[in-house]
């Protein structure tokens, strides 16, 4: 089979080499995978084919061919009618201040030359196909009011609105929770079948690589360490390097000591409603459930995992039992007493003993305040840390930083010195400052590769270990629970509909919604044949 689209030797450069010598095929009807770490060169390797380098990187070399590619651009013509692409959030992609379908429409106008009418009409056509649900209705509404999935649907009709011959999908489903993921996976199956698509799948996740893909490259540093047939790579690799990406998927750390007769924290009849529209005098006309009637007891140093897509209810669960959050009704025992959110004192001492630790790290640090400045000034809120010099603080930061795998000098530095794992890692030594009994981790590993993944889920486990604490694990991420979790909690519409042992609920499922979020863990797809 002849492709679609060649690299031949691609070397890339901002202020130093990011890419270097680079070449692979994509096939009509067929998709190739490029795997790597972050920095790896996998994206700045695709934005390259789409024209979309920053001023500041160059092509130093090498040729693309197939598709009129280089004869497009040196014609001055717009991208997106021979190659197109879907990037990995949808929401950042899409203007917020304009409708879905005018901005769907808008690439027509340009691209084709279809008047307004006309363009209305294909957008109508492209949501069909892209199986989103009253597409007429969907044309009028604003990105806010479509949930991850539907945006993402309407960034592949964008994408395909001009019929390109080859489709770059950089990390469509990353943040995106299984069940959503799955169905995404399946419709760019569907599409490509339907029109012969050469698709280039840019993935972090070997699993959801080795369900859709027929080729894989593995990339590091810049380089192309292996590639080949995906199933014969993944099934037998011959680089360390993909030794080591496969062996990163997380596998079951050793359990910690739970003391079952020690409740730590306790949830009763948990509620929280939301009003979502009123009526010309403001009385509530409906409310939204966010959390609906949850109950459920952790114990000191047990490891509860909560699970479920997003709208569930599980960040918010995990705001009531912060206190970042008032119920509509019933309450939050903490070591058997009951906690008032507007006792501030009371809520004070408790927030010494419960700490979050949140998904995205960087926001979670000031950019301006270096890494000691920031550890300090939690250190600072214990009653032990108000009696220690300047120096004692700091040095009880150094402390931490080496306790959570970074370096004493990483002290004096910035944020943006920090790869997103080590930033984990600073979060993860500043819940600790306080020196917790309990945390709460939403969503904390979700937008790191599986390597770092692997490496902070151990030293979570192992801090675990050695400082007996206790925690809630919120994740859409299965494999991720019961790795880490000895009990788990599934969530639907602000409910918990099933609870057990992690082993229990993973290998014996009771409700059909467990059994349809296992079944649509990448590892069980099977969309590549």
């Amino acid at each position: 089979m002849n492709p679609i689209l060649q690299v031949n030797n691609l070397t890339i450069a901002f202020d130093k080499v990011v890419v270097k010598d680079v070449s692979f095929s994509v096939y009509p009807g067929q998709t190739t995978a490029i795997v790597g770490e972050s920095g790896s060169g996998k994206t700045v390797t695709s934005t390259a084919l789409m024209d979309l380098l920053p001023p500041s990187g160059r092509i130093i070399s090498g040729e693309i061919k197939g598709v009129n590619r280089l004869d497009y651009l040196k014609n001055g013509s717009p991208v997106g009618t021979e190659i197109s692409m879907v990037f990995q959030d949808p929401m950042s992609s899409l203007n917020p201040s304009m409708r879905v379908g005018n901005q769907v429409g808008e690439s027509l106008r340009l691209h084709l030359g279809l008047n307004a009418r006309e363009a209305s009409q294909r957008v109508i056509e492209l949501f069909t196909e892209v199986e989103l649900p009253s597409p007429k209705d969907t044309l009028n509404k604003y990105p806010h009011e479509l949930s991850g999935g539907q945006k993402q649907r309407v960034m592949i009709a964008m994408a395909l609105a001009c019929e390109p011959s080859v489709l770059v999908a950089d990390e469509p489903t990353t943040a995106l929770d299984v069940t959503v993921q799955a169905t995404i996976l399946k419709l760019l199956q569907k599409l490509q079948k339907e029109r012969n698509l050469g698709v280039l799948f840019i993935s972090h996740d070997l699993e959801v690589v080795r369900s859709i893909a027929q080729h894989v490259i593995v990339m590091r540093f810049g380089e192309i360490v292996e590639q080949g047939l995906c199933l014969d790579v993944l099934n037998n690799p011959s680089h360390e390097y993909t030794i080591e990406l496969i062996n990163s998927r997380p596998k079951k750390i050793c359990e910690g000591g739970v003391d079952s007769l020690k409740s730590l924290i306790e949830v009763k009849n948990l509620s929280l409603e939301f009003t979502t529209s009123r009526n010309f005098w403001g009385n509530a006309t409906n409310c939204l459930k966010a959390v609906d009637n949850v109950s459920f007891v952790i114990n000191k140093g047990e490891r509860v995992g909560v699970v479920g897509e997003s709208g569930c209810g599980k960040s918010t669960l995990g705001l009531l039992m912060l206190g970042l959050e008032k119920p509509s009704q019933g309450e939050v025992l903490w070591r058997n007493k009951v906690l008032h959110v507007e006792n501030e004192k009371s809520l004070r001492e408790f927030r010494m003993e419960a700490q979050p630790v949140f998904q995205d790290p960087f926001s979670a640090l000031n950019p301006r305040m270096k890494i000691g400045t920031a550890i300090c000034e939690a250190i600072r809120q214990t009653f032990e840390g108000k009696k220690l010099s300047s120096s004692q603080q700091l040095e009880e930061a150094k402390s931490l930083l080496l306790e959570v795998g970074l370096q004493e000098e990483d002290v004096e530095k910035y944020p943006s010195y920090f790869s997103g794992g080590m930033r984990q890692r600073i979060v993860l030594a500043r819940a600790l400052a306080v020196k917790p009994i309990f945390l709460i981790l939403d969503e904390s590993v979700a937008a790191l590769d599986l390597r770092i993944q692997s490496q902070i889920l151990e030293l979570l486990s192992e801090i675990q270990k050695n400082r007996s604490l206790a925690f809630l694990f919120i994740s859409h991420d299965l494999d991720v629970i019961h790795a880490v979790c000895d009990r788990v909690l599934v969530m639907k519409n602000g409910r918990i509909i099933e609870e057990g042992s992690t082993d229990e609920v993973f290998n014996s499922p009771v409700d059909s919604y467990t059994k349809l979020l296992l079944e649509s863990r990448p590892g069980k797809l099977n969309l590549a044949s």
